[in-house]
């Protein structure tokens, strides 16, 4: 194997590596495990907890909201649907009024039902708007 030495090209200083310290065989540097990588940041990992809750919290607030507005949404078809019952509960009621306030029907029931008859000629009475 040929080992050279890199000359110095244009002036420019050659660059060197910095020399890594050489342990004993048996004290190699163990790679930290992920907990450890975390532990090291404290900070980052109570922010992304942070963030989860937070997540979580909107989330429940969307899902109650819109269940709020589902029910809202059936009460007012069932309020919509009792309005038009009563919409036609009114409209029965009032040609009902109709049919009982007629005059010949009401003239039906004092004649046949009451025994009521019409007042002859000789039954009238004149009154006079004179003091006497």
């Amino acid at each position: 194997m040929i080992v050279t030495k890199e000359k110095a090209r244009a002036g420019y200083p050659l660059q060197q590596k910095p020399a890594q310290k050489r342990r004993p065989p048996g004290q190699e540097r163990a790679q930290p495990s992920s907990r450890a990588r975390t532990a090291g940041r404290p900070a980052e990992s109570l922010l992304l907890c942070v963030l989860i809750l937070l997540l979580i919290a909107v989330s429940i607030g969307l899902i109650a909201q819109y269940s709020q507005v589902l029910a809202l949404n059936y009460q007012i078809q069932q309020v919509d649907q009792q309005i038009a019952q009563l919409q036609k509960e009114n409209e029965r009621l009032a040609l009902e009024v109709r049919s009982m306030s007629s005059l010949e029907r009401i003239e039906s029931i004092a004649v046949h039902d009451l025994g009521l008859q019409y007042p002859e000629q000789k039954q009238w009475l004149r009154l006079s708007a004179r003091g006497d």
